[in-house]
This record gives C-alpha cells, sequence and structure tokens, in this order.
C-alpha cells in the first residue's frame, strides 16, 4: 500500500481560504446602501396581541429617533431606518467590525381587525414599541358556510 503526502488539517486550511477569498470578493461586489438589498440588515422584532391592542417591539440600538420612519401603507406596517456608522479621525483603522450598518426596512402585514387611526409609537432606550388597537368585532358572529 502507498502512502501519500495528503495532510487532511493543511487540505481543510486551504479550503477554509478559498472560501475567505470567495466570500470577500462577493462582499465587495455587494451595494451596502441597497434598501432592502444583499447588504442590508434586518432589526430582531417581536409581535404579540392581548385583549385590545396588536403590539411591535423593534430593536433599534444606535439610531437617533430621526433616523427611523414608521408608516402604515395599505395593509402594512412599514419601518423603515438606517444606522450610520461613526467614523473617527482620518487614518483610522478598523481591526473588527461586527456590528450591522446601513439602511433596513421591516413590514409586517395588518390583519383586517387592526384600526389603522390607533397607531402609536414610542422610541426608548433603542427599543421601538409601536401599538395598534384591534377594532371591536363583538357585534360580528361567524358565517358558516355550506359545502356543496
Amino acid at each position: 500500500m502507498a502512502q501519500t503526502d495528503s495532510d487532511p488539517l493543511k487540505d481543510l486550511v486551504g479550503i477554509q481560504e478559498r472560501m475567505n477569498k470567495l466570500f470577500e470578493s462577493a462582499l465587495a461586489r455587494t451595494n451596502f446602501d441597497a434598501e432592502g438589498g444583499v447588504g442590508a440588515w434586518t432589526p430582531v422584532a417581536d409581535v404579540f396581541e392581548d385583549a385590545t391592542n396588536v403590539l411591535f417591539f423593534l430593536e433599534l440600538p444606535g439610531l437617533a429617533q430621526a433616523d427611523i420612519d414608521v408608516r402604515l401603507e395599505d395593509d402594512e406596517l412599514v419601518v423603515r431606518g438606517e444606522r450610520h456608522m461613526d467614523r473617527g479621525a482620518p487614518g483610522e483603522q478598523f481591526h473588527r467590525v461586527e456590528r450591522s450598518y446601513g439602511k433596513f426596512v421591516r413590514r409586517f402585514r395588518l390583519r383586517s381587525h387592526i384600526d389603522p387611526a390607533s397607531v402609536a409609537a414610542a422610541y426608548q432606550d433603542g427599543v421601538l414599541g409601536i401599538t395598534l388597537a384591534k377594532k371591536d368585532d363583538a357585534g360580528k358572529s361567524p358565517i358558516r358556510v355550506v359545502i356543496r
């Protein structure tokens, strides 16, 4: 049986280096300012309801209130914004950039039992809270559909 000079660990490191180069070249061609594009980031959100409201909470640390736009568009709640990267002095060299920057868009489809005129929003400690009141559907009863 012939021995080979193959080192699996060395092969794995070579594959990792090739993958790193592939990702770097792909990222170099990305438009990081495109709304909803590949470079866009997505803030995390919690959405829940209680007896009278539907509530949305989005984590937006580092954003100024002026950088956040909340709108009702047709049957959607749309939250847009942008987190800017503060550049330091000229010649400053970054060693690591792990936080996400740039534009973002989050869209939430609203159900018909929401009162769009009731929207209220508050921004505190990096968390955007949005409240929409439910419409009173107490007078409506289910409609039985006859199957033929």
